[in-house]
């Protein structure tokens, strides 16, 4: 099983100690789909901490404007149960379906968040309390294949690259381990590896810290879902 860490909310009591309360879960998959072939997903959820745990589950529709992920509520989604306890060591199955149809082009986005409650705090505790939340990705394919269909551009702005990658597909995009080179030299230039994903219509930008002049070749490689992905570009002026 993999842990996914997408937040960690923390509760402070009191810092006039060092106790401290803290659970663990883990989940898989930590990819669910959902489509007209496979209208239900089957989560396993799993206690690791020392102590039994509340955990509750939310979905959220999510869209991207700006570069920036939206969440608005989504209760055409069904997760059961949506709220468990699970003993030390205990597991549970979550299922989760879609009281709508899966779109006939587009594929839909959702993400599923899994909270833990913390328990009472007892009278007498000071100190400092900490909850963990998973967030998942959940897509809902269409009756047709859909892909991503990227578009990349560069440019330069007061010494520094911007690079832009819009998604003119139909399914979204999931990017990692960025490389950055100048074509010439083979310079790799300092663009974050953080995994992103890029939603259908979406647009993402990186904000590079490196002067390169207008008309500079770069090429861009990075991990996609469907394997290593290569991009050229050419360095336009502003």
């Amino acid at each position: 099983m993999r842990q996914v860490f997408h937040g960690l909310v923390l509760f402070l009591a009191a810092v006039l100690s060092a106790a401290a309360w803290a659970g663990s879960f883990q989940v898989s998959p930590v990819n669910p789909r959902l489509s007209s072939l496979q209208p239900v997903s089957a989560l396993t959820v799993r206690n690791t901490g020392d102590a039994p745990t509340v955990i509750q589950v939310e979905a959220l529709a999510w869209s991207q404007s700006g570069g920036i992920d939206t969440y608005t509520p989504a209760p055409e989604i069904l997760a059961s149960p949506p709220i468990f306890t699970l003993p030390k060591g205990g597991t549970q199955v979550v299922r989760v379906g879609s009281r709508q149809p899966p779109d006939a082009q587009v594929e839909r986005s959702y993400r599923l968040f899994l909270r833990e409650i913390p328990p009472p705090a007892k009278p007498d505790f000071k100190g400092l309390r900490m909850a963990l939340r998973i967030s998942l990705p959940l897509f809902i394919q269409p009756d047709t294949p859909a892909a991503p269909e990227l578009k990349w551009l560069a440019s330069t702005d007061s010494g520094h690259v911007l690079v832009r990658v819009t998604n003119q597909g139909r399914g979204h995009a999931r990017l990692s381990a960025f490389k950055l080179l100048a074509d010439a030299t083979g310079q790799q230039l300092p663009m974050s590896g953080e995994t992103v994903y890029v939603l259908p219509g979406a647009t993402h930008e990186w904000r590079v810290d490196a002067k390169v002049a207008s008309g500079t070749h770069l090429r861009l490689i990075a991990e996609a879902e469907t394997g290593t992905m290569q991009t050229d570009m050419v360095v336009a002026g502003r």
